[in-house]
């Protein structure tokens, strides 16, 4: 049996809307708390779910219930175990160098599924700083200090030296990276720095006028580069660039295709203005236009258009099937109400709007041609909700 597998007993066990709570002679689990998932694993045949502290107390959540007093071999899940001490034991990296090397505190931290943050007190940071950083830490990577984690009565603490406050008594469980960091830390860690691989800073981005910073480290780490490269070398595949040339390549295709939405755009307005004079020539009430093979943006920049004249104008896109009822805001009529009601009668479509512009979407062309038919009807002979 490894060293993450024990042997107990059931103590109490109590019963929620999430499932069955169960508390344990003697537990190896890590409850969640300062940042730092709970563990997983099973109790018995039983996955654990959730890991919480009430009261002192560490209660494991199952989906079924089992007896107190029932005997149970309890297993942690070494991979989850191992992943979030790294994850934690890279956050205290990150800490440790923003704060003595650059000046930056840490606010908060949180382990992800995918990736971790931090929230630094900063108004600013760019990619050149992050680089920075990551060969700062990688460094302390090769170094491979060692990590202490031991306990001592809070009279010992050395609380000059710690990372934060702390107000706890009694026994205290320090975390200290030899040379790098001294903490009170409950969560778990690895034993040198060199088992964290690797650190990885994958995202920034301003919050509540700091930055949190999203990283990744270990495994995490390794598998982030792996997509990374599968995504260059199918960019490198498609449009035949190597890692010196991708840039300038991908620069060129973004002015290219912005180049050519203006061309579109300006021969969808000449085709808007020659749609628009042909319904127009038409002298009805209500204005129809049917877009069947055109972008749902010409439809409605056409029927804006027809609805600017005065006219209560209906179009139909069919690739996106979808129907739009606009007016000019001069008309009696709620097309969103009035759109609204008559679906329900037909029992198709679903749509709505406001009392100018309303649209509804379907979920075939036939169901798309009957609600345009029979909106043009009722529009035409008055036909409307009371």
């Amino acid at each position: 049996m490894d060293q993450h597998t024990v042997n107990t007993i059931v103590t109490s066990v109590k019963q929620d809307n999430k499932g069955h709570w169960h508390t344990l002679e003697n537990s190896p689990f890590y409850a969640e708390g300062g940042g730092q998932p709970a563990d997983r694993g099973s109790i018995g045949s039983h996955n654990v779910l959730d890991v919480q502290i009430k009261d002192g107390e560490v209660w494991h959540l199952l989906s079924e219930g089992l007896s107190t007093g029932t005997p149970v071999a309890v297993r942690i899940d070494e991979d989850v175990r191992r992943d979030h001490s790294i994850q934690h034991t890279a956050q205290h990296l990150l800490t440790a160098i923003l704060e003595d090397r650059h000046g930056i505190r840490t606010l908060s931290f949180g382990i992800g599924e995918e990736d971790s943050s931090i929230e630094i007190e900063t108004a600013a940071m760019d990619w050149t700083q992050i680089e920075v950083l990551e060969q700062e830490i990688q460094q302390l990577i090769f170094d491979n200090h060692p990590v202490h984690v031991y306990e001592i009565p809070d009279e010992k603490v050395d609380r000059t030296r710690l990372r934060k406050a702390t107000d706890r008594t009694g026994m205290i469980r320090i975390v200290e990276i030899e040379g790098i960091d001294y903490n009170a830390c409950g969560g778990t860690h690895v034993e040198m720095t060199g088992q964290l691989g690797m650190i990885q800073v994958t995202s920034l981005k301003k919050v509540r006028g700091n930055i949190r910073l999203t990283y990744v480290a270990g495994n995490r780490a390794l598998k982030a580069t792996q997509r990374a490269r599968e995504a260059l070398r199918t960019i490198h595949h498609t449009f035949s660039t190597t890692n010196e040339t991708v840039a300038a390549r991908v620069i060129e295709e973004h002015t290219i295709r912005l180049e050519r939405e203006k061309e579109i755009k300006t021969l969808e307005e000449r085709i808007a203005k020659a749609k628009v004079k042909a319904v127009l020539q038409e002298d009805n009430y209500v204005a129809l236009h049917v877009g069947r093979t055109e972008a749902e943006t010409l439809t409605t920049a056409i029927i804006e258009r027809i609805a600017a004249t005065g006219r209560i104008a209906v179009g139909a896109n069919y690739s996106a099937q979808k129907l739009f009822v606009m007016h000019d805001g001069t008309h009696d009529i709620a097309v969103g109400t009035f759109l609204r009601a008559a679906l329900q009668e037909m029992q198709i479509g679903r749509g709505g709007g406001n009392h100018k512009q309303a649209q509804a979407r379907f979920t075939s062309v036939s169901e798309l041609e009957r609600g345009m038919e029979e909106i043009v009807r009722r529009l035409q002979e008055g036909v409307l909700p009371c």
